[in-house]
């Protein structure tokens, strides 16, 4: 098939399902906003925020390194079906190691969302299980099974979420929903019976080995791009108050929606595609034209949904939030500002690792992730939500800029 025409149904199917599931996932944030207020929702975004700290080890970036392998299409169904079994064995190992920790951790630093933690754990976990199986239908451009999955998932957690609110308007009801939503993936999954061969636990510890060792940049830049994209609310919450973590993620809300259009819906798309076409000696003309293409498309998007933010930020919070929310407006109007960097970043980004050059991809999210860290630390104190969202902005033109 035409490299450009698949890319063409992966992209199709991927914003069918990110169109649905954002707006049911957006609708849902709305309606949290009202049931649990600025502190609530501060208390949400944070242990959304938090908890995947604590996989690091979980992930090891197998995931990643395997995903790029996959795309190639040079590895035998047995070898692949060996990869599964290794990746769900060891996940499911390494999280009851830290399972207990985070029990003792948590319940002396966190107790005031203690239970909310613990739900959100086995979220995360169920999570990256079936992140292995998505992960795999993508390289192979099963796009179709993956997006009804993610669609039954949204739908599932937010009916029952707002049920669930409706009767006791707490945290801990969000992420009971959640887990029911992971459970009705993983039924779907087992009954489309989506994978060709038999998923069955393998504990080969020199298979495990090798697999670590090839995965070490994609293990440590998943631990920086976790850090990178995550620790402005962590850090919001303990150094300033819930209430400033609840305005800020409304307006990173805002900017998360906006870049699913590079990281959801177009580089999953197409990068099998450019990774095939890059990989074959006989297309690097093809790769080159198709590559300038897409970054043509990013600019032009990214910088129009800056502009649109930019403008229209105090009209979108006053519609969708309640008076409460006024200070999400400047953060949302400051946060425009990464979204056009961050477009132009990812696609970069995904280059380096299709060129296996995983290790230049890896210094620089380390160096973005410490120099956020450090302007936090430097305007948290000062200008509240309104100092990590300039701490994100310019941590990103300097991740683009290197």
């Amino acid at each position: 098939m035409d490299h450009e025409l698949q890319a063409g149904k992966n992209f199709a199917w991927a914003s069918i399902a990110q169109v649905v599931i954002r707006v049911i996932g957006a609708f849902f944030f709305f309606f949290l906003s009202y049931k649990l207020h600025e502190i609530g929702l501060g208390q949400y975004s944070f242990v959304y925020s938090y908890v995947p700290f604590w996989f690091f080890i979980v992930d090891f970036g197998a995931t990643a390194y395997l995903y790029r392998e996959w795309s190639k299409n040079l590895k035998t169904e047995k070898e692949i079906q060996h990869d599964l079994g290794t990746l769900i064995t060891v996940r499911l190992f390494l999280a009851s190691i830290i399972f207990i920790p985070f029990l003792l951790i948590n319940y002396i630093t966190n107790r005031d969302v203690y239970y909310s933690a613990i739900m959100f754990f086995f979220v995360t976990l169920m999570v990256m299980i079936i992140q292995v199986f998505d992960y795999y239908l993508q390289s192979q451009n099963s796009f179709k099974i993956f997006a009804k999955r993610q669609i039954i998932e949204k739908g599932t957690a937010v009916l029952l979420g707002v049920a669930l609110l409706m009767i006791w308007p707490k945290v801990e009801m969000v992420f009971l929903a959640a887990i029911m939503g992971m459970f009705a993936a993983l039924y779907y999954y087992y009954r489309s019976r989506v994978i060709p061969f038999k998923i069955k636990m393998v504990w080969d510890l020199r298979g495990f080995w090798s697999l670590f060792k090839k995965s070490v940049p994609f293990f440590l830049g998943s631990i920086f791009i976790t850090i990178y994209a995550r620790i402005d609310m962590t850090m919001l919450r303990y150094m300033d108050s819930y209430e400033s973590v609840g305005w800020y993620s409304v307006a990173y809300k805002f900017i998360d929606l906006a870049v699913t259009f590079p990281g959801v819906l177009l580089m999953p798309a197409i990068f099998p595609i450019l990774s095939s076409l890059y990989n074959a000696s006989d297309d690097k003309e093809k790769f080159n034209e198709f590559y300038k293409k897409i970054c043509r498309i990013l600019m032009v998007v990214g910088l129009g949904a800056t502009l649109a933010l930019i403008f229209y930020a105090p009209l979108i919070i006053r519609v969708f939030f309640t008076d409460s929310f006024g200070p999400s407006i400047l953060a949302l109007r400051i946060l425009a500002l990464s979204v056009v960097l961050g477009f132009i970043s990812i696609l970069f980004n995904q280059l380096l690792l299709i060129q296996n050059r995983e290790k230049t991809a890896l210094y620089i999210i380390m160096f973005g992730a410490f120099f956020n860290i450090g302007l936090n630390l430097i305007l948290i104190p000062r200008y509240s939500l309104y100092g990590a969202a300039w701490a994100t902005v310019l941590a990103e033109g300097v991740n683009l800029l290197l």
